[in-house]
């Protein structure tokens, strides 16, 4: 599977590739948790259901947490809530979140980590694109407020990301066009090769990839 490690003070691996359900149970053990938090988007309920099947079978505990859709997850009263669950099940410092879903998602997840004990960890699981690119790795978390979007948050680097290219084959062309932006985005910023390989096949068909 191909690796990509982000450096840093806290370090952390990027794995790419189809069907990680079984790695992430994996890496759920290896980090020695006894409970994992899976907080997905009601869309994703069999997807969480079966990564919590997989997690059972390593020793440690699944706990499901499903909040809103998209930006509605991005709220104080539902990290609360997070936090709540968190409580009744008797989480510590040990064990970890998984944030399985789209950029919202895995925005809201990174920071009921980063809250829950003044931080655990956490495993982001992104099933959009633009959740592979860009929210669901460099640490960023937050949520929303009244007076604004990502106003509060904080940077809390994930303990690793599995991007699984599956997940791709079934999201509407309008978010593939939407994470394709960002790509080009970071290609203009930082990597002229990014613009180069997708100028060379902009109809290539993720699932291929």
């Amino acid at each position: 599977m191909p690796t990509i490690v982000v450096t840093g003070p806290q370090p952390y691996e990027v794995r790419i590739g189809a069907g990680l359900n079984k790695d992430i149970a994996q890496r759920c053990a290896e980090i020695g948790a006894s409970r994992a938090g899976i907080v997905f988007q009601p869309p994703l309920r069999a997807a969480a259901e079966h990564l919590a099947e997989l997690v059972g079978t390593q020793g440690v505990v699944p706990v499901l947490i499903e909040v809103p859709d998209a930006e509605a997850a991005k709220q104080l009263s539902v990290v609360g809530g997070v936090w709540d669950k968190l409580g009744e099940n008797g989480f510590n410092r040990r064990d970890v979140i998984i944030g399985l879903g789209g950029g919202a998602t895995t925005d809201m997840a990174g920071f009921a980590a980063a809250g829950w004990m003044r931080g655990i960890k956490v495993i982001q699981v992104p099933t959009s694109l633009l959740g592979m690119v860009d929210a669901a790795v460099g640490g960023k978390t937050g949520i929303n407020t009244a007076a604004g979007k990502n106003l509060v948050g904080s940077f809390h680097e994930p303990d690793s990301v599995f991007i699984d290219l599956e997940r791709l084959i079934t999201l509407p062309e309008e978010e593939l066009i939407s994470g394709s932006a960002e790509l080009i985005k970071t290609g203009f910023i930082a990597d002229p090769r990014i613009l180069e390989l997708y100028m060379d096949d902009p109809q290539a068909h993720y699932a291929e990839l």
